[in-house]
């Protein structure tokens, strides 16, 4: 995932477009992950959106788990971990630990698709306040030099 990608997304806001970084920092302990994503005016959302998170994967050697923690421009951190059991070589799936400044009882998932080494898909989910989780945002991304 090490590089830069652009990526169609839509979701409850719309119709978008993304465009992201995955780079190694700190001696290649960590991933970060730098996403913008800008959905344009539409009937679905009139104002249109433009959507700003970082994110951090990291490796819990205590607990032998990959912890994801993503940022956003909405004030709310999310720390996921990865569900082994739902996970495959090709599909990464997250579900959230914690989420900071819930308005609820909230619980998110993301789950990240790998087509080939320039393809990818990834799935962002919300389940509030107990509810089965619901589809909130879908992105294809390819990657870019």
């Amino acid at each position: 995932m090490i590089g830069n990608w652009q990526g169609v997304e839509t979701g409850v806001s719309g119709d978008g477009i993304g465009y992201r970084t995955y780079s190694y920092e700190l001696g290649e302990n960590y991933i970060m992950e730098k996403n913008q994503s800008t959905f344009p005016k539409s009937d679905k959302n009139p104002k249109g959106e433009v959507h700003k998170d970082i994110g951090m994967f990291s490796y819990n050697s205590n607990k032998k788990e990959i912890v994801y923690r993503s940022f956003n421009i909405e004030n709310f951190t999310n720390i996921f971990v990865l569900n082994d059991s739902l996970s495959t070589e090709t599909k990464f799936v997250f579900i959230t630990r914690e989420i900071e400044n819930n308005p609820g009882n909230w619980k998110a998932r993301v789950t990240i698709e790998k087509i080939s080494d320039t393809e990818f898909k990834e799935f962002f989910d919300i389940a509030m306040d107990g509810e089965n989780f619901k589809p909130f945002l879908q992105n294809h991304w390819y990657k870019v030099k």
